[in-house]
């Protein structure tokens, strides 16, 4: 379970102390949180996590450029029509992930901040030490390449993450994915040796 943006875009709702409660009553034993390219929450959710008995997982939901970091192209001038800012989902790994995912964020801001903080593979393959990487949701690089039937280009994305990260890459499926594509993430993790790993993008804490 990874917890969304209530310190970023309030794209979640609830504070970490609800989510806490919630997991707590779930059985839960861990929880990540992945504000949208910030950190900005780690401290309040470490704390919160702590005083509940629950392991923080702490991590981001990265913006990463198709491209490169310096790419400030618009969508609307962009030929081949990629997405400027696709998501991955980043998680750190004890006090070396969480070292390396700060110098890795700080790039996003520095270097490739374009509306959005973004990361690219280049950072990538040179910041990864300590971090575990999911493929990401719907807005990931792996499923718009699905979703434009462009299943090759799927395989050579996944194939380029497996290269950089070895077995610290997931391919991720989400429940509310539409099926067609959750099949083809599984054969896509299937074929190249990728383990996949459910993920569920919760946004509160309880439904009503």
């Amino acid at each position: 379970l990874h917890l969304h943006d209530y310190y970023s875009t309030l794209d979640g709702l609830n504070s970490p102390e609800e989510y806490m409660v919630r997991a707590k009553e779930l059985g839960m034993t861990h929880l990540a949180q992945t504000n949208h390219g910030t950190l900005l929450g780690h401290r309040e959710f470490q704390k919160a996590a702590k005083s509940a008995g629950i392991v923080p997982i702490l991590g981001v939901e990265a913006y990463i450029s198709p491209t490169d970091r310096f790419d400030r192209r618009s969508k609307n001038k962009r030929s081949d029509g990629t997405n400027v800012y696709n998501h991955l989902i980043i998680l750190a790994q004890g006090e070396t992930g969480i070292k390396t995912l700060q110098a890795l964020n700080e790039k996003a801001w520095t270097e490739g901040f374009y509306n959005k903080p973004r990361i690219d593979m280049e950072l990538l393959e040179d910041n990864n030490e300590g971090l575990i990487v999911l493929s990401g949701c719907l807005n990931s690089m792996l499923c718009k390449a699905i979703e434009a039937g462009n299943i090759q280009e799927a395989h050579n994305i996944a194939l380029e993450f497996k290269r950089i990260l070895g077995d610290r890459f997931y391919i991720e499926v989400q429940a509310h994915n539409p099926i067609p594509m959750n099949r083809a993430l599984f054969e896509i993790a299937d074929s190249n040796g990728i383990k996949p790993v459910v993920t569920s993008d919760c946004h509160y804490a309880r439904k009503e």
